[in-house]
């Protein structure tokens, strides 16, 4: 068996040979100069992400190819034309092309190629914020080192590497299982058991919640409470819509950290679908959607609820504040030893910091790494 050294070398020289070309970067120095058409290649089923991308980086898209579909592409309230690979070679020669498919992505390119369109303008749908193998090197190697030791399951190693790939190479990662086929709630040690009392940290429009709700209810079970937090004011408002058909959940317009205190937010109010995002206090910002909201953390918002409302699942998906989260709730964990399911992939040291911070406050969780959807985020860990 290789050692998790010499396979991270292997991913190295990948990285330092086979490099991609950042097509955010190349969008950005482009629009200063005269805007390039951006067209996106294949109309199926990761079209839709490669929208959500490309809108996540601020690159607008011009429209959309397939060699087979035709008509139009419908994405949120926008429309697309949907043109032939002839229609692109004659009025779109000097576009840029992201090909959203992974599954046939060199068949497209090598197509793309032996029809003469350009290779500087062909793109592969990749992370555009990848490190450098320097940077990885100086500033993450030893905690992916200690992560690889800490989990011993094949699959959650395995996620660790697709990690690396996708900071080194902006590749997507792996999936274990589809957000349709349960979300959170697919992996198979997660236990519902009868009277659960559910934390959704980072509860957006009650999307999660809802999904608890669906997988308690298909186990024949019943839940005792649910508490779910969402300090994005028009997220809360939608969560406040889409739950009011259930019973004994708190919404609570609010953020939890470690501590009360409060946070810099900005809201996704006009970017809808891409989440909200916790800002740096250091970080000054003109925007007017950038609001400062209250937080709490979870030990201090129970400390005067009886114990049978002590939280026994917490889900944390709090945009980069996990590990805050985890520091504040440390009470409930050491008390209760709640199951655990925590965003991992908001920042590169996610992988090693938050299992560490848990196993700080209390060592007998078992711990795994999951991957919902193929995709560049949604590796999600467990701790029960």
């Amino acid at each position: 068996m290789k050692s998790f050294k010499e396979l991270y070398k292997k991913i190295e020289q990948e990285a330092l040979k086979n490099r991609p070309r950042n097509l955010a970067a190349d969008f950005g120095k482009n629009r200063g100069g005269g805007k390039r058409p951006l067209i996106l290649y294949g109309a199926g089923g990761n079209c839709e992400f490669a929208m959500f991308t490309c809108l996540w980086y601020g690159m607008e898209v011009t429209g959309v190819c397939d060699s087979i579909v035709t008509g139009t592409y419908r994405y949120k309230n926008q429309t697309y034309e949907i043109i032939s690979p002839d229609e692109l070679f004659k009025n779109y020669s000097n576009a840029f092309v992201l090909i959203t498919s992974w599954q046939f992505e060199q068949e497209i390119r090598d197509f793309l190629r032996t029809s003469g369109f350009p290779d500087t303008q062909i793109y592969l749908l990749r992370n555009p914020n990848t490190l450098t193998p320097k940077i990885f090197r100086e500033n993450y190697l030893a905690g992916y080192q200690r992560a690889y030791k800490l989990f011993t399951d094949v699959r959650s190693r395995q996620r660790i590497l697709d990690k690396v790939r996708f900071l080194l190479l902006g590749e997507p990662c792996t999936p274990d299982s589809v957000y349709i086929e349960g979300g959170y709630f697919a992996f198979p040690d997660i236990a519902l058991r009868k009277n659960e009392v559910y934390v959704d940290g980072g509860a957006y429009i009650g999307d999660t919640a809802e999904e608890f709700i669906i997988s308690m209810k298909e186990k024949g079970k019943d839940y005792r409470h649910i508490y779910s937090f969402e300090p994005d004011p028009s997220n809360y408002k939608r969560a406040v819509q889409n739950l009011s058909g259930y019973e004994r959940i708190d919404l609570i317009p609010c953020g939890i950290s470690s501590r009360k205190t409060e946070l810099r937010f900005a809201s996704s109010r006009e970017t809808e679908g891409l989440g909200s995002h916790m800002m740096p206090n250091d970080i000054s910002s003109n925007n007017s959607e950038t609001l400062t909201i209250p937080a709490t953390s979870l030990d201090q918002f129970f400390a005067d609820k009886p114990k049978s409302l002590w939280p026994t699942i917490i889900k944390i998906d709090i945009e980069g504040g996990e590990k805050e989260a985890l520091i504040g709730a440390q009470n409930i964990i050491k008390a209760q030893k709640p199951q655990l399911i925590v965003c991992a992939y908001h920042k590169p040291e996610d992988i090693y910091e938050l299992p560490e911070t848990i196993l700080k406050i209390r060592d007998d969780y078992r711990l795994s790494l999951w991957q919902i959807g193929q995709s560049f985020w949604d590796l999600i860990l467990y701790a029960v």
